[in-house]
């Protein structure tokens, strides 16, 4: 029988801690934990995190799988949330007593930027990790919007007012008209950045449609798998995520993942939902709130992690 020194050409190592950058099929033994591990390349899975404070949907999100936020949305009024990649505490109050639901948002969990929503359409605000500050007017107030980009330089993206389908550049201090969207859409997602956005998805009736921004216009991307809005991303415009939704009939837990030309299907959520929130990257990604399939406002969050290389403990405590 083969050893693993006739594989690998090498004996097992015996380390102090796990190699700071070990390869695929490498095996070894941490003396100080008294295990023997091995990397191996691991599926992209969901997994269950800490759950919020206070159920909501269509509520607004920022941030990462280990920093995220939470901004105000339906049955919420006006409650910041703060994920610390294990659990939420409260954050900075979003503008009482009115709040704001199927608004968008930017940025990270210590520097986001919140704008357009039901509780006042035109309404930007900056949260700098403890408080909200109202900070500026959209150029035309929207409802059923997304977001993406910095603190200092966000896209709005979308929504409720069709006839005129322009997104919206934040440079810091005010708003401008950007380049027209190839379709209007309302209860779409989006990710990326102000000057490499992503905009898939949305209601018009439901779209499998994915648009790209180049800092001044739109141009047509891969088109998602499955239709669907109230549907949530993550990422960046070359390495998206799109998660969860309906397609008007069906919540959808299905998870599909863009490359920059086209989505491929990827590992499922544990249910379907809308609404929800979403952060984070596709190695790490976010999603929680929302409406499930007994139609209800949950709590659940949970973690994406993307395919790729996983220590594992092959024997020992």
């Amino acid at each position: 029988m083969a050893t693993y020194k006739d594989i690998k050409g090498t004996n097992i190592q015996v380390l102090s801690s796990d190699p700071t950058n070990p390869l695929i099929g490498q095996i070894w033994y941490n003396s100080t934990l008294g295990t023997l591990k091995g990397l191996e390349f691991g599926a992209a899975a969901w997994s269950t995190g800490g759950n919020m404070t206070t159920a909501g949907t269509a509520l607004s999100s920022a941030g990462t799988q280990t920093a995220g936020l939470a901004i105000a949305g339906a049955n919420r009024v006006s409650n910041t949330e703060e994920y610390n990649g294990s659990s939420w505490t409260n954050g900075g109050t979003y503008f009482a007593p009115q709040g704001s639901s199927r608004l968008a948002a930017a940025g990270t969990q210590t520097a986001a930027l919140a704008f357009g929503g039901t509780g006042d359409p035109d309404r930007t605000g900056s949260y700098n990790g403890s408080s909200w500050t109202q900070v500026g007017n959209m150029v035309t107030g929207e409802v059923r919007l997304a977001g993406c980009g910095t603190q200092t330089a966000a896209l709005s993206m979308g929504g409720d007012r069709l006839s005129s389908p322009t997104a919206q550049e934040w440079n810091g201090s005010s708003w401008t008209a950007g380049g027209n969207m190839v379709v209007a859409a309302e209860e779409l997602s989006g990710c990326g950045t102000q000057t490499a956005g992503l905009a898939f998805g949305g209601k018009n009736p439901q779209l499998t449609s994915t648009e790209e921004y180049d800092g001044s216009s739109w141009t047509n991307g891969g088109n998602l798998n499955t239709g669907r809005y109230a549907l949530s991303g993550a990422g960046l415009q070359t390495a998206a995520l799109a998660f969860g939704g309906t397609t008007g009939s069906n919540l959808l837990a299905a998870t599909e993942q863009y490359d920059g030309s086209s989505w491929t299907n990827t590992s499922s959520m544990s249910s379907g939902r809308r609404y929800m929130g979403g952060a984070g990257t596709t190695a790490a990604g976010l999603g929680f709130g929302g409406v499930d399939t007994s139609t209800n406002d949950t709590t659940a969050t949970e973690e994406f992690t993307g395919a790729g290389p996983v220590s594992v403990t092959l024997s020992g405590s």
